[in-house]
């Protein structure tokens, strides 16, 4: 029978273990969020990059493939199909004619695969009729990308989309953005950690089971397995910018600060001399320019031009406030000023998707850092 106080001892160094990996982690993920505040307020974009890329400059990463696809949608270029109840398909369709940046377009094929036969094929047809289209044969129906569902490719998706976000953080390296390495310390604190925990925990088992001791074996196992599940909870890697980096995050910090603000305040902004979309005889300012209004009038009034525009720069700036975690309340807004009642559900059921889609993904690369780790620390004792 097992010694009790040898149990204790084993559970009290796993949670000792776990509460050091906890602290690493915490501190990483305080490190990663942090987005100092800007003093100036900014409603618009950056120019410079896409969203995918701001998103991983505010190290966004769960949320960057969300904001990415409703990009999509606001400028006309998809439209999500979702149906509504329990765990029903989501998926988007690309708009005939659309015309889609390089970006883009390696997005799609990170999604899906871009010739689908045989099982493949069926799989897909049969996920397309449960969301109301009817085709015989996959190239009848081009553009529609399955995230949940049978039409959802997962393997494919699992190889290629760390891929598309590798090629993503390059080119803000490329861009100087970030420099070219980032910052892995944590993971490798969490890895040597859990190294650790492993070796010494299979020496343990090991004796426990010749011992007979099977309950202080599964104590071991238990805590090796609790470690392991800390170290998931780890940021990726840490991207380190450049001070044009700092900056870029300095205007996305503004645009989170007024997406932040109450919907009175955000007026008063928009009819400032500083923040006005248009100017009094109607024509656009610069920042109407940026937005991409159309530069002509199109309602009757100055009242019911100004709540277009306020319409169009919150369709706008949907996909930032999901970078943000503030889609709840700006979806709310985008009804209240005459968006589609059923944003909220779609926003809703492709977040928790995707975002349960990329925390996988970064599991993924945790466990390549850390076999990364082992595999070093196995060849400096392979020199000897």
């Amino acid at each position: 029978m097992s010694d009790p106080s040898a149990i204790a001892g084993f559970l009290l160094i796993g949670a000792g273990l776990a509460l050091i990996g906890m602290l690493i982690v915490g501190i990483a993920r305080l490190a990663a969020h942090r987005l100092a505040p800007s003093i100036v307020v900014e409603y618009l974009p950056p120019r410079g990059g896409s969203i995918v890329e701001h998103g991983l400059a505010v190290r966004a990463d769960r949320r960057v493939l969300t904001a990415a696809i409703i990009d999509l949608t606001v400028r006309g270029k998809a439209r999500l199909l979702t149906v509504r109840g329990g765990r029903r398909p989501v998926a988007f369709q690309v708009a005939p004619g659309a015309q889609l940046t390089a970006e883009e377009h390696d997005l799609i094929r990170a999604l899906q695969p871009e010739q689908l036969r045989g099982r493949r094929e069926r799989r897909y047809l049969r996920a397309l009729r449960a969301v109301g289209i009817v085709v015989g044969s996959a190239e009848e129906a081009p553009g529609v990308i399955f995230f949940r569902g049978r039409g959802a490719f997962r393997w494919h998706r699992s190889r290629n989309l760390p891929k598309f976000l590798d090629r993503a953080r390059s080119r803000l390296a490329a861009d100087g953005w970030t420099r070219p390495r980032a910052n892995s310390v944590h993971l490798v604190l969490l890895s040597l950690l859990f190294l650790a925990a492993l070796v010494t925990g299979l020496v343990l088992i090991l004796g426990a089971i010749m011992n007979d001791e099977w309950i202080g074996a599964v104590v071991v196992l238990v805590d090796i397995a609790v470690l392991f599940g800390v170290l998931m909870l780890a940021p990726p890697p840490l991207l380190r910018f450049t001070d044009q980096g700092v900056e870029l995050r300095r205007q996305l910090s503004g645009l989170r600060a007024y997406i932040g603000m109450a919907e009175q305040d955000r007026l008063r902004m928009l009819q400032s001399p500083q923040g006005a979309l248009r100017t009094s005889a109607g024509g656009l300012t610069p920042g109407g320019v940026a937005l991409g209004l159309q530069s002509r009038p199109t309602a009757g009034d100055p009242v019911a031009q100004s709540a277009l525009d306020r319409y169009v720069l919150t369709e706008r700036l949907l996909p930032y406030a999901i970078l943000f975690g503030q889609e709840g309340t700006w979806a709310r807004e985008f009804e209240h000023l005459g968006g589609a009642a059923d944003t909220a559900h779609n926003l809703r059921s492709l977040g928790s998707t995707l975002q349960g889609v990329i925390a996988v993904l970064q599991a993924l690369v945790i466990i390549v850092q850390v076999l990364r780790v082992i595999g070093a620390v196995a060849s400096l004792f392979g020199r000897d």
